[in-house]
């Protein structure tokens, strides 16, 4: 666990800023509560008397049902049925942590109205929800007190879950429902004292460099966490001889990583070897300086497609598999069956969803074409056909897309094979529908020395789509009924129309389509377009297309996109250098590294434009936050750098308990849109919103269409033919 030794020592720190400068002010630390966590004596849950209502306090309902009102200091629980397993009603709490050589002491009172069954477990939130304590009582009329002492010999756990399964005991309860029990003085003390120690990197969390490695006539920077300006760094070759030696450069305040930060310029080194950097007492990682430092990297990343194929068998030492989801599906709403097998898994998960998919594809088609013969060790055209197959399988007789192809919910952490549950189609949305139009007729041009007869499939099945969009005004899509799901939810489709006309008027050369696209782009809510890569804002391809191809298209048209794209690109610019790290994002998001990258491409195309080397340097500026430029230290990518995600939140790569490598995770988010998260980064600044845990799907997922961007920006900056 990697300590922010900034916020944790807030009060030696702020006399070593005062000591140092006066310009070096103390960041305001988030108000978290008291830290109680390593406290003798103490209660760890610190609503277990119910004084603050349901905080930490919720139900899993898996058949049974039931309620809760919190009165008098306790929870009176309302169970109506109780499903057919014992967890069928399971009344949780979570927020508390449990340390590795602690010994607690579990305490609570209960009572119910009739006899009933409990089982009370401390255990993995996740995974095998093993349990670290356990003990099975029968609540009666009498309130009773109950204990349960153990000793945490596990791993330490940041995010337990204690939990009271109050579900189906045939041999306990006596079958009369309801049943009312109550609960009271819930506690958990630890008994002995532990120490939390942290062995720390030898300093590679305060000089921060690029994991990945650098070209020899790439522009290289460090970034150095400080306390001070006017300090100097040295490049150390593999004998630990000095080979370079520099001033740092004065430091930027980063308020989202809440620290100074200072930057080292080495691009001073161009021979080919491994190095570090030092400053001070601080030692950066090693890195490599070589030629084709990232090509292991790229063709990771695409193979990470390979692996994630669906509806086929998998070769691969490590996580090979036999075909899964294969067979008909059930289209929602209906007794319709259709068959829609191939594809890649979308993400953490087994399912797969045409708008992410395209933007994926595209991200993988503009790929290809800006490396043309650069780059040969992944057949990038063979494999994104796959997914484009699958693509066409979802599109209905009437030019309709179906959104997405899933089960009713989330699968266990377990192999895709072992995913059996009934798919189910969701129903058309026109986001869907338009995202496809574009793909496929990008497809008819990038496949049409390569593949003919499928560009002219492509081709036909994106202007069948793109009639259904001219009869059908927004389908906007939110999950259906009891689809449990991802959802990829948007209910705007203008964005995606404009990218399905520019994307056939490339294929086409038809004026119509140019004149659709003019006609979107005109339209007062274009003005709010953000110029976005995403799979909810598609304006920036469409935008990047028109420029690339402006012979195609009205003057004014082609104007409106370059000045769309330089305005953003400026922004950009701007916010970079706010950043002790050159980050182009405001504050971080779920997906933030995609969003990072994204800009990165965004950029890029700027730069095309203008020529200004600003805009240049700033991508690859991205690229060097993702791959360990960042006040994580943390190389976002599996299975690369010297410290990179061991645990993400990826089925195959939990059932086999190792990380498949060329994995980009989703980065810091700042919402904390998962229990793991909230539970250990509540005292966190932005950057350092991420923890490397399965658990935290908000911040250590993967996903198809954040790996693209990872592709794109690869291939357009390091491989891209002159």
């Amino acid at each position: 666990m990697r300590v922010y030794r900034l916020l944790l020592s807030l009060t030696t720190t702020l006399s070593l800023f005062l000591s140092c400068t006066s310009k070096f002010k103390p960041f305001e630390q988030k108000d978290s509560g008291p830290k109680i966590w390593l406290q003798t004596g103490v209660n760890q849950l610190t609503n277990g008397d119910f004084s603050k209502q349901d905080k930490g306090w919720n139900f899993f309902l898996s058949g049974g049902s039931a309620t809760a009102q919190y009165s008098r200091n306790q929870a009176d629980i309302s169970i109506s049925s109780t499903g057919t397993v014992n967890y069928g009603v399971q009344f949780y709490y979570d927020g508390f942590r449990l340390y590795q050589g602690g010994k607690y002491t579990l305490k609570f009172s209960a009572s119910a109205t009739v006899p009933k069954g409990c089982e009370v477990r401390i255990q993995l939130n996740g995974g095998d929800y093993h349990p670290y304590a356990a003990g099975t009582y029968t609540f009666t009329p009498a309130l009773s007190t109950y204990s349960i002492d153990f000793e945490m010999k596990k791993d330490s756990d940041t995010a337990p879950r204690l939990a009271f399964n109050m579900g189906c005991f045939p041999d306990r309860d006596n079958g009369n429902m309801p049943a009312e029990v109550i609960l009271r003085d819930v506690s958990l003390v630890l008994t002995n004292t532990i120490t939390d120690t942290d062995k720390g990197n030898g300093g590679a969390d305060y000089v921060r460099i690029n994991q990945a490695g650098y070209r020899p006539d790439d522009i290289k920077t460090a970034f150095v966490k400080v306390k001070k300006n006017g300090l100097s760094f040295s490049v150390l070759d593999e004998t630990g001889r000095e080979v370079l030696k520099g001033k740092l450069s004065k430091a930027v305040r980063d308020e989202q990583a809440a620290e100074y930060t200072a930057r080292a310029d080495f691009s001073a080194v161009k021979r080919p070897g491994t190095y570090v950097i030092k400053c001070g007492e601080y030692q950066s990682f090693p890195f490599t300086v070589s030629k084709n430092v990232y090509t292991p990297l790229l063709t990771s990343a695409l193979n990470y497609f390979a692996l994630s194929r669906c509806g086929t068998s998998v070769t691969d030492p490590v996580f090979a598999h036999p075909q899964c989801h294969v067979g008909i599906a059930r289209i929602f709403g209906t007794n319709n069956y259709m068959e829609a097998d191939g594809g890649w898994h979308d993400a953490g998960d087994y399912g797969r969803y045409v708008v992410p998919a395209a933007k994926t594809v595209t991200d993988l088609m503009l790929a290809h074409d800006v490396m043309g013969s650069t780059y040969s060790d992944f057949d990038i055209l063979a494999e994104t056909q796959r997914e484009l197959d699958w693509m066409l399988r979802m599109q209905r007789d009437d030019g309709g897309v179906y959104h997405k192809i899933t089960c009713r919910k989330f699968p266990p952490f377990e192999m895709p094979e072992l995913e059996t549950d009934q798919l189910i189609v969701s129903p058309v949305s026109t986001p869907a529908t338009a995202d496809f139009a574009g793909a496929m007729a990008l497809a008819s041009v990038y496949y049409r020395k390569s593949n003919p007869h499928f560009a002219d499939i492509a081709l036909a099945a994106a202007e069948k789509a793109w009639t259904y969009l001219k009869q059908n005004t927004i389908q906007a899509f939110s999950n259906p009924g009891t689809i449990e799901t991802g959802a990829y939810a948007d209910n705007y489709d203008a964005d995606e129309r404009y990218f399905a006309a520019v994307s056939l008027c490339k294929a086409t050369g038809s004026d119509k389509y140019a004149d659709e696209a003019k006609k979107i782009r005109a339209d007062p809510a274009a003005a709010s377009w953000k110029e976005e890569y995403g799979w909810m804002q598609m304006e920036a391809y469409a935008d990047e297309i028109v420029i690339k191809n402006s012979e195609l298209f009205p003057a004014s048209l082609v104007n409106d996109a370059k000045k769309s794209i330089q305005s953003r690109a400026d922004e950009l610019i701007v916010q970079s250098q706010k950043s002790g790290f050159a980050l182009t994002i405001e504050t971080p998001v779920w997906g933030s590294n995609m969003e990072v990258l994204n800009n990165a491409h965004l950029l890029a195309v700027a730069y095309d434009i203008t020529k200004k080397d600003k805009y240049k340097t700033t991508a690859y500026a991205q690229v060097n936050y993702i791959l360990g430029c960042n006040p994580l230290t943390e190389c976002f990518v599996t299975g690369f750098g010297s410290h990179s995600p061991q645990h993400p939140h990826h089925r195959p790569s939990i059932a086999k308990n190792t990380p498949m490598k060329g994995m980009l995770t989703g980065g810091p988010d700042a919402k904390l849109e998962d229990p793991f998260a909230q539970n250990i980064l509540a005292d966190k600044p932005p950057l350092l919103c991420y923890t490397d845990n399965y658990q935290s799907f908000s911040t250590n997922e993967v996903a198809i269409y954040w790996n693209s961007a990872l592709v794109y920006a690869l291939a357009k900056l390091y491989y891209a033919e002159k």
